[in-house]
């Protein structure tokens, strides 16, 4: 793989990766915030596709693209993880124990071994939430890595609490 950058004045920034399996991925960033993703084809000048992105487009694709969402691991470890940790989607319920507080005051990790390394709110993704800072919202989704018996720990303080 190659990366080339060319600043491009009044316009933007223009970055280029020569691929391993031939053939150029070209983008585009404009002053705007647009980015603009171009694929040409191996022996050619003119890209084959073109699509353009909004800043918020981009950055989720980023996200999917780095492994915030998802994050393959190879085989071995994989087995191996699936062994011993899981990752699991909780959603907090309105009146939870959660609500309005950090994890920080809540202490998740010292008291069930769970670890939140996200949190999905609405559109948006806060990977590696500020402990002292994020307060939990109802319907929020937390993203907790631990084990079936961690996890399940957690699971009753994510629900409406009991009138």
């Amino acid at each position: 793989m190659e990366l080339r950058e060319t600043r491009l004045p009044g316009v933007g920034c223009k970055y280029t990766l020569t691929l391993q399996q031939s053939g150029k991925l070209i983008l585009l960033i404009y002053n705007n915030g647009v980015r603009e993703l171009a694929w040409v084809e191996p022996g050619e000048d003119d890209p084959f596709v073109s699509i353009r992105l909004t800043e918020e487009e981009a950055r989720e694709v980023a996200f999917i693209l780095g492994g915030v969402r998802y994050q393959p691991l190879p085989a071995d470890k994989a087995n191996f993880l699936l062994q011993q940790v899981l990752m699991e989607w909780l959603s907090v319920a309105p009146r939870s124990v959660m609500e309005g507080k950090t994890l920080a005051e809540l202490e998740l990790r010292r008291r069930t071994g769970v670890s939140i390394i996200a949190i999905l709110r609405g559109e948006q993704t806060i990977p590696s939430p500020d402990p002292y800072t994020e307060r939990i919202q109802a319907a929020d989704t937390l993203v907790a890595i631990g084990t079936r018996q961690q996890i399940d720990r957690v699971v009753p303080l994510t629900q409406a609490a009991q009138p």
